[in-house]
């Protein structure tokens, strides 16, 4: 990738946080999703979100983090598959590098895509300090 690529990259992707801080309708709480038996939430993009997003991690059995390279910088975006006992139970877009689920007991595998590679990782109910890392 060139440096003037690089540099047009950044750029966008700067303009673009910042309209989302200046914009009045962002909502400082990501919004609860459901898919089957399970509640989910995904976000922490900026600051306050992520506060308001871990302020509610008492209401799920489960959380992970989205992250790449060495320093583990956060993604959003990400497309995830949850499968408990090899069936998918849900699959969604991350909006944000930090997502709670609420799923009944078991053994649960998370599988994520970013930059056409995968990652899973297998959370028991009660684990919510994961990572996918790429």
């Amino acid at each position: 990738m060139s440096i003037m690529h690089q540099a047009l990259r950044r750029g966008a992707l700067i303009g673009a946080f910042a309209a989302c801080l200046l914009s009045p309708t962002m909502s400082q709480a990501a919004q609860v999703r459901h898919a089957g038996n399970l509640s989910y939430v995904c976000g922490g993009v900026g600051e306050g979100e992520l506060h308001a997003l871990q302020a509610q991690a008492l209401h799920y059995n489960l959380g992970f983090w989205m992250v790449e390279g060495p320093r583990g910088a956060y993604l959003a975006d990400v497309p995830i598959r949850i499968r408990h006992q090899g069936k998918t139970v849900a699959e969604f877009t991350a909006g944000g590098p930090l997502c709670y689920v609420q799923a009944p007991a078991g053994t649960y595998t998370i599988e994520g895509t970013h930059k056409q590679q995968q990652r899973k990782i297998t959370l028991h109910t009660g684990n919510k300090n994961a990572y996918l890392r790429w």
